[in-house]
């Protein structure tokens, strides 16, 4: 007997529990493939995602002093004790108020708030109507403000109360034949007061193609911006360091470097040289740089950010919620580019929510897609849930030739769509299949003849669903 959606639910990618995956030393790893990516949720690693992987290409850093560390759930921490485990981690936002210091004043705290950032959070799996299946991680109750160590006391300066309790929950599940993760953030205000938050979502990617090699000029980071969209400053983007810090951090922290030297003040006494800016039109393009600890800030005009790794052809994207000028943002900016160099150095993608306003037991949710491609050539130019564009698709009128070049998140056949002024389609050409494991680059013959108006390029999934990829006008077509 066939029951109805009993194929198509077996075909879902299932959710595994394994013990100590990887060899990190974790139990309990949560942990989905399928044939394109492989996601893994670490529960007692604060819940964090610590693999998003395109076949063998990682898209996130995991730290290795951390492997199989456990902490207990304790916002008692010192400055230099941060349990950063690497992967995907977030903060609740603004940062400048979630600490009280000795004097009673609301402050910034280094490390984060512990309870959210690094302690170990609850995870289940639940299967929808469709049969697909999600990962859930909830946080404990993180309460604010959170002390801070008084170094010449000796002592925490314990807050006399407790004015704010947040929760935080994630829910992330994929699909067969796609290189995409949907993940739907929730933050929750379990306390008794109204509050005023938001999360900031950071990754953290890798910047070494090995451990002895300091190539991160091949690790790269793309943000989409407008003239029309300028900070609290009037600025089009800020970056959160000074000459003189670059300097300090490089001759504490990496090596010895003289004033006297015009060699060593040409190269380091600067905000650094790895901001290399506007390479396409709206299209901001920077690389990593280990002797340098600095973020870069910037309002991005369009929902998306991404994360290149050259040395593999394979880029790795978020899709966000669109910037809302109405809204509060933290320091004016939806979007950050941080450049750490901590530990062996990693490029962080950050995206920040709103700040809103929540009444007690309410909460928001903010949704967010993850992807991954493979590509041929940058810089990328555009994102959208069906790829990434890195030459959009063009008519030369000389040589009557089409072509274009992509990185898709979708398994399927490229078809072209030639339609008139009225969207009737004149005819379908087919190209080729393609998945996220090849990119997409053509060339054809092509005659551009008088009743076409418009081309669009799409993919047809294995269902027969259509998925928009890109578009060429008669009038733009050169």
């Amino acid at each position: 007997m066939l029951i109805p959606g009993f194929l198509s639910a077996q075909s879902n990618p299932t959710v595994s529990i394994i013990n100590n995956y990887n060899n990190w030393g974790w139990n309990n790893v949560y942990v989905v493939k399928n044939k394109f990516i492989s996601v893994a949720v670490v529960p007692d690693a604060a819940g964090r995602i610590l693999e998003f992987n395109l076949a063998h290409v990682p898209a996130l850093w995991v730290n290795p002093k951390l492997f199989g560390k456990v902490y207990e759930p304790s916002d008692d921490v010192k400055k230099e004790e941060w349990r950063n485990f690497g992967g995907y981690r977030l903060v609740p936002i603004p940062v400048d108020n979630c600490a009280i210091n000795s004097s009673g004043e609301k402050i910034r705290r280094w490390p984060p708030p512990a309870i959210i950032g690094d302690s170990p959070y609850a995870v289940d799996i639940s299967t929808n109507t469709k049969g697909q299946q999600s990962i859930h991680v909830s946080s404990g109750i993180q309460n604010l403000p959170v002390p801070i160590y008084n170094y010449p006391l000796k002592t925490f300066s314990d807050p006399e109360i407790i004015e704010e309790q947040l929760q935080y929950n994630r829910s992330l599940y994929i699909e067969e034949d796609k290189s995409v993760i949907y993940i739907k953030h929730t933050l929750q205000n379990k306390g008794s007061y109204p509050v005023e938050r938001g999360l900031k979502i950071t990754s953290q990617h890798p910047t070494r193609s090995n451990l002895n090699l300091e190539d991160g000029e091949n690790f790269l980071a793309y943000l989409p911006f407008t003239e029309n969209l300028k900070l609290p400053s009037g600025k089009q983007f800020e970056i959160t360091t000074s000459p003189q810090n670059r300097w300090n951090f490089i001759n504490k922290n990496r090596f010895p470097i003289d004033k006297k030297n015009q060699e060593h003040l040409k190269k380091y006494f600067n905000t650094g040289t790895n901001w290399k800016g506007e390479v396409a039109p709206g299209v901001f393009e920077m690389h990593y740089d280990y002797n340098l600890m600095a973020g870069f800030q910037m309002i991005a005009s369009k929902s998306w950010i991404c994360y290149v790794n050259k040395l593999e052809n394979t880029v790795f994207v978020k899709i966000f919620e669109p910037y809302n000028k109405n809204l509060n943002y933290e320091y004016g900016v939806n979007a950050e580019i941080y450049n750490s160099g901590m530990e062996t150095g990693y490029l962080e993608t950050e995206i920040k929510t709103p700040i809103y306003h929540i009444k007690p037991n309410e909460h928001f949710d903010y949704f967010e897609i993850q992807a991954a491609a493979k590509i041929m050539a940058l810089p990328i130019l555009e994102v959208n849930k069906t790829g990434v564009i890195t030459k959009n698709i063009s008519f030369d009128e000389e040589n009557q030739m089409l072509s274009g070049e992509y990185g898709v998140f979708i398994e399927g056949e490229v078809l072209i769509h030639l339609k008139d002024t009225s969207e009737k389609l004149i005819k379908e050409i087919h190209l080729e299949q393609v998945s996220p494991l090849k990119a997409l680059s053509f060339q054809i013959p092509f005659k551009w003849d008088l009743n076409i108006n418009k081309i669009e390029l799409i993919i047809k999934d294995k269902s027969g669903k259509i998925h928009h990829l890109d578009n060429c006008i008669k009038q733009k077509a050169k």
